[in-house]
């Protein structure tokens, strides 16, 4: 039987996997991970591989485990991964010894994009009436975004746009029909929740200082960072048992001939 990875989409063979105690426990913390953050972190583990050496699964799993043990946070997690793989590769530097990197990234990130969301709806919300447009508009916004991810996600990030009372902004009777726009101007270029959900994240996280009109829906494309590479796994040498196991049976096979 054949593993298929999900992200690089390299072949393994489960029998491999169990025969090497890094790969089960490595494949058992991809259970206890949430799955957005589990391609970006395969994208970082990329940064610490050579042109020339695979990387080893119990370096793979020390590696990971030191990253879980950076933040806590699945959203911080997530964000700092995708911003430090993206920086990295434009540098095309040499292999990563550490994690330095990372963990200033996450020092220096004063919140995650969705926290951003969250303050900047609170701020169109505070100190007004129920009935306020802009407090009419967020609350359709989040009854729009109910049941999908993407949705979710664009209504997350319209929220805060229109907590900044910019410039053109639809009105409460007409902002979900122009989610629906934004739907479907996305949707065919982002669906895979896992990779695609922190991307725009990111890219919400960028548009909101830029812009004082309505934006549009290419405009955000223009800032949501590229999908991580896919990264393929260095294939494991085969274990003594194993060897002795393909040796014992390529003398049967033999002797069955001279017999």
């Amino acid at each position: 039987m054949q593993l298929i990875c999900p992200c690089c989409h390299t072949r393994y063979p489960i029998d491999a996997a169990n025969q090497d105690e890094a790969a089960r426990d490595l494949l058992a913390l991809r259970g206890n991970l949430p799955p957005r953050c589990w391609a970006p972190l395969i994208a970082y583990l990329g940064l610490f591989r050579s042109e020339t050496r695979a990387l080893a699964w119990d370096r793979a799993l020390k590696l990971s485990r030191e990253v879980i043990a950076l933040n806590s946070d699945p959203d911080h997690l997530e964000n700092a991964l995708v911003e430090t793989v993206e920086a990295l590769r434009q540098k095309s530097g040499p292999p990563l010894k550490n994690h330095n990197y990372l963990r200033r990234v996450l020092e220096s990130m004063q919140s995650s994009s969705t926290a951003l969301v969250q303050r900047a709806t609170s701020t169109g919300t505070s100190g007004r009436p129920q009935g306020g447009k802009r407090a009419a508009a967020i609350t359709t916004l989040a009854e729009w975004a109910e049941g999908d991810w993407l949705r979710a996600e664009i209504g997350a990030g319209l929220q805060a746009l229109v907590a900044q009372s910019l410039k053109g902004q639809p009105g409460a009777d007409t902002i979900a029909l122009a989610a629906d726009v934004w739907y479907v101007a996305l949707r065919k270029k982002l669906d895979i929740e896992e990779v695609d959900a922190p991307r725009i994240r990111k890219g919400f996280e960028r548009l909101f200082p830029t812009i004082t009109d309505w934006p549009t829906p290419k405009q955000l494309l223009a800032l949501i960072p590229d999908r991580p590479a896919r990264v393929s796994l260095p294939e494991p040498s085969p274990t003594e048992e194993q060897w002795q196991c393909g040796l014992n049976q390529a003398r049967a096979l033999s002797e069955s001939y001279t017999k």
